[in-house]
């Protein structure tokens, strides 16, 4: 895992032609679908672990913590312990963004579920079928992928964790 900061960020997301924010950018994938998130720690983590193994399977990937503007102490102490385990001193809001590798899904199962349960905002972006996953501080994701293939194994997903549908109105 590499810490990143934002303006490596957005020249990563510029390198692999990947929209910074889908819903305020001139171009988004193709597809997209927004849903309710996982409701306990346990479903979000194996929901995670299911997204990371099948929708961006071998692929490296970029976790983007955007808000933790209501984070406890508890909550950073876990998130700083995992960024240091991989020689991490920044803070977050210095380095808000976590390159990983294919190899380490682990780590991007953890960020993520961790994000999410603690009501936190982030992304997790794949240049694979330009896919986006965002979190909405644990209550609403929102996906994207250029990939009608990807896009079926989401809605897979969906269902195999009994998640609902969100429809615009």
């Amino acid at each position: 895992m590499q810490c990143v900061t934002d303006i490596e960020i957005d020249a990563w997301l510029h390198q692999h032609s990947i929209p910074k924010d889908p819903y305020s950018g001139d171009t988004c994938p193709e597809f997209y679908v927004q849903f309710s998130a996982p409701s306990t720690h346990r479903q979000m983590e194996a929901f995670a672990r299911h997204y990371f193994l099948n929708i961006s399977p071998d692929a490296e990937s970029l976790i983007h913590m955007t808000d933790w503007g209501l984070y406890e102490p508890s909550q950073m102490i876990a998130i700083t312990g995992i960024r240091g385990s991989r020689g991490e001193d920044r803070w977050l809001i210095d380095a808000p963004g976590h390159r990983l590798t294919s190899e380490e899904v682990e780590l991007g199962i953890s960020l993520f579920s961790l994000s999410a349960s603690f009501a936190w905002s982030s992304y997790v972006y794949s240049p694979s079928h330009c896919s986006t996953l965002y979190n909405w501080e644990g209550d609403i994701f929102d996906f994207w992928t250029d990939s009608v293939e990807v896009f079926a194994e989401m809605k897979l997903l969906l269902t195999q964790h009994n998640l609902t549908e969100i429809t615009r109105g």
